[in-house]
């Protein structure tokens, strides 16, 4: 474990700082051009007027995603999370495509390998499932792809470089630490993972199909995940994460509707 750790450790990009202004209006546009995307099938499936909720959609994410992201980067520099590879980019720092093709590749890799393990259980859970519950892939490949896109976004910005990294900061602060140990780093993965699982459960009401099984399961599939993403930011960087969520998404949300 000291191996895979000090090797991702050393891969991790370094910069003197995170300019939080520029970073706050990029990662701020990526989110709300991306769950504008998904709106805007949504609406279009039910018959709702996109023009109608857009403007109050843009209010609402502007006031939830711009904290977040000020905050997490701010902090972020603080205990070497926040968003250092999109700071190289930006800086043109010597080095940083190889860095992100390493990330890419394998946030990439791990995303589709582990899609594959969850739409294998969803198969094999499927007799225990309510009707109601849709199946993966029923939004189709365009459907699939834009809210793929906007989870993959939204929900990195918002729970990792959002609530992990302030989090972690309050912990570093209360214990007084130079460095956060691996294994209080874990457990706040841990909790905000759960945290994103419990967060999932409103779409699942939507469908009306909540039952003691699909709770759980929702919650438990999710923080597993969520897990995975934690790792992704504090190991890799923000971007591996998102890469890591797409692509897993991709398998459950994408790939089913080919078939």
């Amino acid at each position: 474990m000291k191996f895979i750790n000090s090797f991702f450790q050393i891969n991790k990009t370094k910069v003197p700082s995170q300019p939080i202004f520029i970073l706050t209006i990029l990662i701020w546009m990526s989110v709300i051009i991306s769950q504008l995307g998904s709106l805007y099938y949504s609406t279009s499936i039910s018959g709702q007027s996109f023009q109608s909720v857009v403007f109050q959609s843009i209010i609402y994410l502007s006031l939830v995603t711009l904290p977040l992201i000020v905050l997490g980067i701010w902090l972020g520099r603080k205990i070497d999370l926040g968003a250092p590879l999109l700071s190289a980019i930006l800086l043109k720092q010597s080095g940083t495509l190889k860095i992100f093709m390493r990330h890419a590749k394998l946030s990439i890799l791990s995303g589709l390998f582990l899609g594959s393990v969850m739409l294998i259980i969803r198969f094999i859970a499927k007799p225990y499932l309510p009707q109601e519950l849709p199946d993966y892939g029923f939004r189709g490949v365009l459907g699939g792809t834009l809210v793929s896109i906007g989870a993959a976004i939204g929900e990195e910005v918002w729970f990792r470089l959002g609530v992990l990294t302030i989090i972690l900061w309050i912990v570093k602060r209360i214990f007084k630490k130079s460095s956060l140990q691996s294994s209080v780093v874990w457990v706040t993965i841990t909790i905000v993972a759960l945290l994103f699982g419990v967060a999932h459960l409103p779409q699942l009401n939507s469908y009306g199909a909540t039952t003691t099984f699909t709770v759980w399961g929702t919650i438990l599939g999710n923080c597993i995940v969520g897990i995975f993403y934690g790792w992704c930011y504090w190991r890799l960087s923000l971007v591996a994460a998102i890469m890591a969520h797409f692509s897993l998404d991709l398998v459950l949300h994408v790939i089913p509707s080919l078939f």
